[in-house]
């Protein structure tokens, strides 16, 4: 899903108001309707699509609506609480999970939002969660969580063409929004029903205010049965309909330029009892997002305590280098970010955690240390990549002014990230009824048995899910992942009376957090050719020295540390050759080799079937020294592949994290190893 160069920041849509109804003033046109824009969504989109029927099953476990055109989210807002009163009633599970997905190329400023939702009040807990997250106006997906409802709200801020064809997932309910096909050409085109198409699967409903005919027969083209009913108020007619495709026509294979090899058959898998081996970040994120969605969730953890590898720092900060490039590492990341800040924000407020004094997300400060980095960020400045709200120019002067920091460095300010205690994030995480955590419990061997899994002799588990680090290459399943360590150093530091007052995380060559415990965390090392578990006199000079060349005034502020005898921590990082997590599906290795050997001969003019994976059995591993940022968001893409959601990222990015993409690579260089030799590759 490339986007052009420098095109991050989306205009927000101009509107006026007549009395109490939004105008788009670009597609003159109304948002809803002028007498009653509720009665409205609730006859065309709620009962069309037979939602009140549909959501009175006590089986019903997972439904998933997408729309073309949140404008003022009145539409997700009606189908949110009638979602809350079927569950407050009975009529649908406790831990039932509704996934809304909306599209929107001209986003509501926050300001317009806020007025109308004051027109039109809504529940405290959906009015206020959807201002409170309402994300800045930036492309992309924007995953806004409703947890005490079971609802996650998927915003693609993109037209809708150009987000739905990049979507991989199933879809139940269509809500077909947006202005109408004459005012609005750019929507109503063939590339967008077929995206619908290939979102929809037997049974999946649509229901759209309009009843022109190039709708009518873009949608018959891809599956649908159709019928008109009487419209809304003064609207003669409108379209519904039911996806009942040809068995024949429906799509199993794809073109090589399509990857197929990363591309999952839609699924829906009820909730039942998931492993997730490892409960530091990576574990723990999984675990949380299983048990919101109803599954009964085992942790099953090597180590006496949780958080002990990887995660064990002190402190940790969510941090993305943010680039004008768009590559696929570049969006994962900064969707990560943008993730990461809006959710453990929330989690760990609701957790009664005060931040201060294990965390706090006030902004990270990324310091322009040398030429290179001061001019990655006065490209990022003058481009304007992302707005100011999240992005803050600084000069060294106002570094002093703004954050009492005396430096002779600009840099700019990442709002929205911050500093936190791994250890705690990860107990707040594993906080939840639907999860039990088995602390020295080591996994010898993972066993598929009757379309059931086993670790050891644990089971049996519909799916696992490793969030192990390094020791996934333990398992003969993931055995050829490239995984490979990385020594990190930290240093702690004693804090003075001075530097208590430093606020802010700050990020150059290295790292210093605020004072926790009595003592700044100062790092940290690099070191993917050593193995030694001790600590290193020589590491603690070099985090010593790369703080003192940045920020000498602070150095002073602090007593240089005695590297013999300075405490600190060694880690061991899981990283990739490519530097980006493994995230999603464990491939079916033989079957990989069977299918896809002939992608050495070149990209063949023919079809190849969508990727064969192990059932049940997925990854979230290798993320490096930035598991705060990234674990959040794999989280939602393993738990989404599992329940058949719609992916938090565009497929692409999927490609670009998937555990398959390794094996790939090697097929087409034509060096098909068998299984057993990929490790030693």
């Amino acid at each position: 899903m490339p986007y052009p160069p420098h095109s991050r920041i989306l205009t927000t849509a101009q509107l006026h108001w007549d009395r109490d109804t939004p105008v788009n003033e670009q597609f003159a046109d109304v948002y809803f309707s002028r007498d009653n824009g509720a009665a409205e969504t609730d006859y065309v989109f709620l009962q069309q699509n037979r939602l009140p029927e549909r959501w009175h099953n006590p089986q019903l476990h997972q439904f998933t609506i997408a729309e073309t055109g949140f404008g003022t989210g009145l539409n997700f807002l009606c189908a949110a609480a009638l979602w809350q009163q079927a569950k407050a009633s009975g009529r649908l599970p406790a831990a039932a999970h509704l996934h809304f997905v909306s599209t929107e190329r001209f986003p509501l400023a926050r300001e317009d939002l806020a007025h109308s939702l004051d027109l039109r009040p809504q529940p405290d807990w959906l009015q206020q969660g959807l201002l409170h997250q309402y994300p800045a106006p930036v492309r992309g997906n924007h995953q806004l969580l409703f947890p005490e409802a079971g609802i996650t709200l998927s915003l693609w801020l993109e037209d809708a063409v150009t987000a739905l064809s990049a979507l991989d997932g199933r879809v139940d309910a269509w809500f077909l929004d947006g202005f109408a096909p004459a005012r609005n050409p750019e929507l109503w085109q063939p590339a967008l029903f077929q995206a619908v198409g290939q979102l929809s699967v037997t049974g999946t409903t649509v229901a759209t205010f309009t009843a022109a005919g190039l709708v009518r027969r873009g949608l018959q083209a891809v599956g649908f049965s159709l019928e008109k009913v009487p419209g809304f108020g003064t609207k003669r007619e409108m379209l519904r309909g039911v996806y009942r495709p040809d068995p024949a026509t429906r799509r199993l294979s794809w073109p090589p330029q399509d990857k197929p090899w990363f591309r999952c058959a839609p699924a829906a898998t009820a909730p039942g009892p998931v492993a997730v081996v490892g409960a530091g970040l990576a574990g723990a994120n999984v675990a949380r997002s299983l048990a919101q969605r109803g599954w009964s969730v085992s942790v099953f953890e090597r180590h006496d305590v949780i958080a002990s590898g990887g995660s064990g720092n002190p402190t940790g900060i969510t941090f993305t280098k943010l680039s004008v490039h768009d590559t696929p590492q570049n969006r994962f990341y900064q969707a990560a970010y943008l993730h990461a800040c809006r959710r453990l924000r929330q989690l760990l407020v609701d957790a009664g955690i005060a931040p201060g004094e294990d965390w706090d997300f006030n902004g990270v400060l990324r310091l322009a240390f040398d030429a290179k980095e001061a001019q990655a960020q006065a490209e990022l400045s003058a481009q304007q990549y992302w707005p100011d709200e999240l992005l803050e120019p600084l000069t060294a002067a106002q570094i002093q002014q703004r954050l009492g920091l005396e430096t002779t460095l600009d840099g700019v300010l990442l709002k929205g990230g911050g500093w936190v205690n791994p250890a705690r994030l990860c107990s707040a995480l594993l906080d939840h009824p639907r999860i039990q955590v088995f602390t020295g419990a080591a996994v010898g061997q993972l066993q598929r048995r009757k379309d059931h899994w086993w670790l050891d002799d644990r089971g049996p588990f519909t799916a696992v899910v490793l969030a192990n680090a390094l020791a996934c290459r333990q398992f003969d399943q993931t055995r050829h992942l490239p995984l490979k360590p990385v020594r990190g150093q930290v240093t702690y530091v004693p804090a003075s009376a001075a530097s208590r007052h430093l606020r802010h995380a700050i990020n150059y060559r290295g790292y210093i957090n605020p004072a926790r415990e009595g003592f700044h965390c100062v790092g940290a090392t690099f070191n993917p050719r050593l193995t030694d578990p001790e600590l290193r006199a020589g590491d603690h000079r070099w985090n010593w020295d790369q703080l003192q060349a940045t920020l000498p005034a602070l150095a002073r502020q602090l007593q240089p540390p005695t590297a013999e005898q300075c405490a600190g921590r060694v880690g061991f990082r899981c990283q990739t050759p490519d530097y980006l997590p493994v995230i999603g599906p464990a491939p079916d290795i033989a079957r990989y080799h069977a299918d896809y050997q002939d992608l050495s001969k070149g990209f063949l003019k023919r079809e190849f079937p969508v990727g064969p994976n192990l059932p049940g059995l997925f990854v979230s591993c290798a993320h490096g020294s930035r598991g705060i940022t990234s674990g959040c968001l794999a989280a939602e893409i393993v738990a989404s592949y599992l329940t058949g959601e719609p992916q938090a990222v565009d497929r692409e990015v999927l490609g670009a994290v998937h555990p398959a993409r390794f094996l790939i690579r090697r097929l087409i260089r034509g060096q098909a190893a068998p299984p057993e030799e990929e490790h030693q590759a």
